[in-house]
Parts: structure tokens; C-alpha cells; sequence
């Protein structure tokens, strides 16, 4: 049997990255998908290809970059434009992720992203992960990071699950409230998984 596949979740501002950074510190290798989505919107000539023939040759820049303002003026305010670039960009991901899960040793790998269950593609793994917070505490996380107002965090915050049912759909919940320390949850996380156990 290969490694497990345990995805790792949470909405906007719970702390995800930080959570993974203590798996990664156990040796755990991590698949950041957001960042990785980036790099194949430039790299990944089917998707670029798939971008530019949706949204139109601007969608990139004369040198070949990504033209993120074009994009999104084209989906900002519009579900069905929006839902069409996740359509495009979701299922590179998913190859690339799946392609990079086959070359790790670790005995599992974490795969780090916002919206595994509203895509419908948490049935991919073995495992989920969902790291909670409170949240009032986590937009003014997202405020103080990002130098938004209260509206845009809600705005993005509205296109996920809540956490109640982000957390009710867990196999694994870490907290990040800041009442917790994260690392004896992380070792807790990493024995059952490893044992085949789940929390919930």
C-alpha cells in the first residue's frame, strides 16, 4: 500500500499554513495548492492554453505572465466566470498534486487547500484535516493581513462551508484559537493517522 493522501482544510484566516508548517517540521511533506495553482496558470500549457481561449489572449501578459488584474476583473462579482476558472485550473491541481504525492516516501501527505469540500474532492482522500477558529478571530486575521475591510472578508468567507460543517465533515480537527498550542495537536494527528484511527 503507498502513502496516505490526507487532505488539510479550514476557512479563510483559520491558520492553515501555520498548521502545516508543524507537520512539515515532523518530516510530513506538504502540497500547498494554492501556490502551486499560481505556477501552473503560467507553466501548464494545457491550462494556459484552456485560460487564454476562456477569458481571452489578454489573460496574459506580453511576456507570458499571468495578467491577474484582466482575470479578475473578468470573475470579481460573477459566479458563473468564477466557477468556469475553478472548472479550468481544479483539475490541473489535481494532476499535479497526484503526480507529486507519487514521488514522496513519507508514510503520509498533506494537501493543503481552502475549498476541498465545496469543489466536491474531499472523497479523494484518505483522510481530512480541518483546522478551526473562531470567527471573529479569523477575520481579523484576514483584516490585519491581507489590509482588507470587514465586507471583502466576508465576501470570500460566503463561497465556503461554515465551520460547523466543515468540522462536523472532519476526520481530524485541529484548533488554532489561540487557547490551544498547535503542536501536541499535530503530534496527535500525525500517531492516528499513522495508526489508521480518526477523531471524529
Amino acid at each position: 500500500m503507498g502513502a496516505k493522501r490526507i487532505g488539510i482544510t479550514g476557512n479563510i484566516g483559520a491558520g492553515k499554513t501555520t498548521v502545516c508548517r508543524e507537520f512539515e517540521r515532523l518530516g510530513v511533506p506538504v502540497y500547498y495548492a494554492d501556490a502551486r495553482a499560481k505556477v501552473l496558470m503560467v507553466d501548464d500549457p494545457l491550462l494556459r492554453g484552456s485560460i487564454a481561449e476562456r477569458f481571452g489572449a489578454n489573460s496574459y501578459t506580453p511576456e507570458g505572465q499571468l495578467n491577474r488584474s484582466h482575470l479578475a476583473d473578468r470573475v470579481f462579482g460573477d459566479a458563473a466566470a468564477l466557477a468556469a476558472l475553478n472548472e479550468l485550473v481544479h483539475p490541473a491541481v489535481a494532476r499535479d498534486a497526484a503526480a507529486w504525492h507519487t514521488q514522496q516516501t513519507h508514510p503520509y501527505t498533506l494537501h493543503e487547500a481552502a475549498i476541498l469540500y465545496e469543489i466536491g474532492a474531499a472523497g479523494a482522500y484518505d483522510g481530512i484535516i480541518v483546522v478551526a477558529c473562531p470567527q471573529e478571530i479569523r477575520f481579523d486575521r484576514v483584516m490585519g493581513r491581507d489590509g482588507v475591510d470587514r465586507s471583502a472578508v466576508e465576501s470570500r468567507a460566503a463561497r465556503q462551508w461554515s465551520d460547523e460543517e466543515k468540522e462536523a465533515a472532519a476526520d481530524y480537527v485541529i484548533r488554532n484559537d489561540g487557547q490551544r498550542l498547535i503542536l501536541p495537536q499535530v503530534l496527535r494527528v500525525d500517531r492516528l493517522i499513522r495508526e489508521g484511527a480518526t477523531t471524529n
